[in-house]
């Protein structure tokens, strides 16, 4: 995903909470007003963090009896004291969608993050369509601007692209493109295709690859097939990642084991009892002249028999490059009541190279979820990790949900 721009100077006195409020609620009214009287249904979200003065706020808005319109947003607040106390939150999302719900077809405005077919995700303030047609074609198509921090275009971008797929009865083939212009010059172009194939129930196959035309190389290449039955599923794949396609991770196993390279290797996954689930996974792995690989093997035990309560077990290793660990990792989720949900999970890393941090590096979470009334919820969530690149450190995340309706169903 393309990220807003890190070289712009400090935002003019502007607030993005208040272009949301006012851009939400004006669609809000919108929709009431198409409404009248009929059941409308608003939820909001609310997440704040430790970590630093920041959180995220979500606001999504639906007409009940006419669900062809609905609006939703996500900003995030932050606070900075460089220089005096300063606003840094940023509209990450807003954007209003009219969807023709027969066909699919359907048409988004405002600012979004785009993923389509095999090309990369972008983060767009514009105008998103996808058209389905008779006889199994889709197009979709995408024009805008790549963002800029809170809508604060010193510089003007461009970015336009699309899909073009085509459904037959057991297969889907698709081809996408994207270009994307920075100040008049040309900053990313990539064409790619997507396959999907699913000859028998119990047979499926799918493939995609993205080619960077400004780098002339491969930027994300997946082929895999898997069979499967009602207790057991077996895949085989390959991949190849650049450095741009990877995303920040949270834990430690997702930080530590992820990085770009070429990857060949299956996985098992076996259901041996109702409740038990087994799974395994290798895979060898190359970049340049460095040979690696990695495998885990994991346990997931269900409390129920509608598997809303679970515990599991899982351990890893990781022998590619300057990565070179292994890890456990246990975690487990409660129902303790109808209204009370906790849920805690922790790993362990033992690195061949501890680089003076410690013998092990821990990464926990605790969580606690909690619906006092119909239309609200609470979760609170606490972090504490230690790693390679930092001590130990403490953070916890809350969200408050609300829902409001009006009208009857």
């Amino acid at each position: 995903m393309t990220a807003p721009s890190q070289s712009r100077s400090r935002l003019k006195t502007q607030d993005p909470c208040k272009q949301v409020a006012t851009a939400f609620f004006a669609v809000v009214a919108l929709q009431c007003s198409l409404a009248e009287a009929q059941p409308l249904r608003l939820r909001a979200d609310s997440l704040a963090s430790t970590r630093s003065p920041v959180g995220l706020l979500v606001l999504t808005g639906q007409d009940e009896l006419k669900p062809w319109l609905d609006a939703e947003t996500v900003t995030w607040l932050g606070f900075g004291t460089v220089g005096g106390p300063t606003g840094l939150g940023d509209v990450l999302t807003i954007s209003v969608r009219a969807r023709h719900a027969k066909s699919g077809s359907e048409v988004r405005l405002g600012r979004m993050v785009v993923t389509m077919g095999a090309v990369r995700p972008i983060h767009l303030d514009g105008a998103r369509g996808r058209v389905r047609l008779f006889g199994g074609t889709t197009v979709e198509s995408f024009v805008g601007m790549p963002v800029q921090r809170g809508f604060d275009y010193r510089s003007l971008g461009f970015a336009a692209g699309g899909r073009v797929a085509q459904a037959f009865d057991v297969t889907t083939i698709g081809a996408s493109y994207l270009r994307r212009l920075e100040d008049g010059n040309l900053s990313d172009e990539e064409i790619g295709a997507d396959f999907a194939l699913t000859p028998a129930p119990w047979l499926t196959a799918a493939a995609r690859a993205a080619f960077d035309l400004v780098g002339r190389g491969p930027s994300d290449v997946l082929v895999s097939a898997s069979v499967q039955n009602s207790d057991m599923r077996l895949e085989v794949f390959s991949t190849h990642r650049s450095p741009g396609r990877l995303l920040p991770s949270t834990s430690l196993f997702s930080v530590l084991g992820d990085f770009a390279s070429t990857s060949v290797g299956s996985t098992v996954r076996y259901r041996a009892f109702p409740r038990l689930e087994l799974l395994a996974q290798g895979q060898g792995q190359t970049r340049g002249d460095e040979r690696g690989g990695q495998g885990l093997g994991r346990v997931t035990l269900a409390l129920d028999d509608a598997w809303e309560g679970t515990c599991g077990f899982e351990l890893r290793r990781v022998s590619f490059g300057e990565s070179r660990w292994t890890g456990a990792r246990g975690l487990v989720s409660l129902p303790i009541s109808r209204r009370l949900r906790a849920a805690t999970e922790l790993e362990i890393v033992a690195p061949d190279d501890p680089r003076g941090r410690g013998a092990v590096w821990p990464w926990a979470l605790v969580a606690l979820g909690l619906k006092p009334a119909e239309s609200w919820d609470l979760a609170i969530g606490v972090e504490a990790l230690a790693g390679p690149s930092r001590g130990a450190e403490t953070f916890a995340l809350a969200r408050l949900s609300y829902v409001f309706e009006r009208g009857r169903r």
